[in-house]
């Protein structure tokens, strides 16, 4: 099955989502140890960074489809 290719202008906006889902998530620390009375740091550390991690390779398939589109 082939996967629907998304047009420059969604691929600009799942882009964006992404960053801006990142940099709350990792701006979010002093929240949640606010909540959670700094119980679970670690915790927050290990699953937000790989959080991000794999944000970096939906961004990466999100983008690997724009040399194909020009030719």
């Amino acid at each position: 099955m082939s996967t629907p290719a998304l047009t420059s202008d969604r691929r600009s906006e799942v882009r964006r989502t992404i960053f801006v889902i990142d940099l709350l998530l990792l701006l979010a620390p002093p929240v949640h140890w606010l909540f959670s009375n700094g119980q679970s740091s670690v915790w927050y550390f290990l699953v937000a960074n790989a959080l991000v991690t794999l944000s970096l390779f939906a961004l990466w398939k999100a983008s690997g489809n724009e040399g194909e589109e020009a030719k």
